[in-house]
């Protein structure tokens, strides 16, 4: 059986940060009723990301929480290729936008998306945990 491809996405956090990515991972796993792998938690966290609205992920950058969640501790999640897909789609949206001069840091977009996975309700965590699970599942009988 072919692989699909994969890489590591670095997040540098604080402790709080830290905190907050073991809670989104937690609520999901518990959601979906699985063990599941660290990147099925930061997918769906920029699944999430990608679907705010421009105006609420510059409003979310500059609060106060987002720089304490972010910090010095580098951790690595391996995830699919797709998410580099999202995430350039998302910051081509915010630099077309007039909300962002310039490009937004991608560690913090990834922050505003554990943010946003913090007060989604069930349902809409696990249709995003589904569809990431479906894309995967869709690769490897591609390949």
């Amino acid at each position: 059986m072919a692989r699909s491809g994969s890489r590591t996405y670095k997040l540098r956090l604080s402790d709080q940060g830290i905190d907050l990515f073991l809670a989104c991972h937690c609520r999901l796993a518990r959601l979906v009723r699985d063990f599941i792998p660290y990147g099925a938690t930061l997918s769906v966290a920029v699944l999430l990301l990608d679907r705010l609205a421009v105006e609420d992920i510059a409003a979310e950058l500059e609060t106060r929480a987002c720089d304490q969640l972010a910090g010095d501790i580098e951790r690595f999640v391996g995830c699919s290729n797709e998410l580099a897909n999202v995430m350039r789609r998302v910051v081509e949206r915010l630099e077309a936008s007039e909300q962002f001069g310039c490009k937004p840091p991608i560690g913090k977009l990834y922050i505003v998306g554990l943010v946003s996975f913090k007060v989604v309700e069930d349902g809409e965590l696990t249709d995003a945990y589904r569809s990431t699970a479906s894309r995967r599942a869709g690769r490897e009988t591609e390949n």
